[in-house]
């Protein structure tokens, strides 16, 4: 069920990101992943799901002090480790690596994916947990690298 969920999310972002111009209503997108197949069940969970991750309030994280500018990286916790699969923590520190996430943005993704966890979290959830969170900070700066990430397109990113 939750692959479907997750499924259903996945749809959502591409329904909205490709609704630049005409926003499209929740009922709308409701009749269209009625009409492939989707339980309301499983639309309505992928609704509260998106609905909790977003409401989750925005943890401030303190400035560090700059060290020459040095990248930096983080170190998972143990709690951390079990809760986000390997494949999720390498997309966390393959996006930090490319410059794509702050720290701050980062430490909100993971605090956000870990109080949200049921179960281990995968590389496509923490992919919609990361979507959702950077829609949050800002409406349409991060539009190009949202797609790339639901295509598996990287090297969109460096062009």
């Amino acid at each position: 069920m939750r692959e479907r969920v997750l499924a259903i999310v996945n749809l959502i972002a591409q329904y909205v990101l490709g609704a630049e111009d005409t926003p499209i209503s929740e009922q709308e997108l409701r009749t269209e992943l009625t009409s492939v197949g989707f339980a309301a069940e499983e639309i309505d969970d992928a609704f509260s799901w998106m609905e909790k991750i977003a409401l989750q309030p925005h943890v401030e994280v303190p400035a560090a002090v700059p060290l020459m500018d040095l990248p930096t990286y983080r170190v998972f916790s143990t709690e951390e480790q079990q809760l986000l699969t390997t494949e999720a923590r390498g997309f966390l520190v393959k996006v930090r690596t490319m410059g794509l996430l702050t720290d701050e943005a980062q430490e909100e993704i993971i605090d956000r994916a870990t109080r949200s966890a049921e179960g281990p979290v995968d590389e496509q959830e923490i992919k919609m947990v990361t979507i959702l969170t950077l829609l949050s900070r800002s409406n349409s700066l991060w539009l190009r690298e949202i797609d790339c990430f639901l295509e598996n397109d990287w090297n969109r990113i460096y062009h």
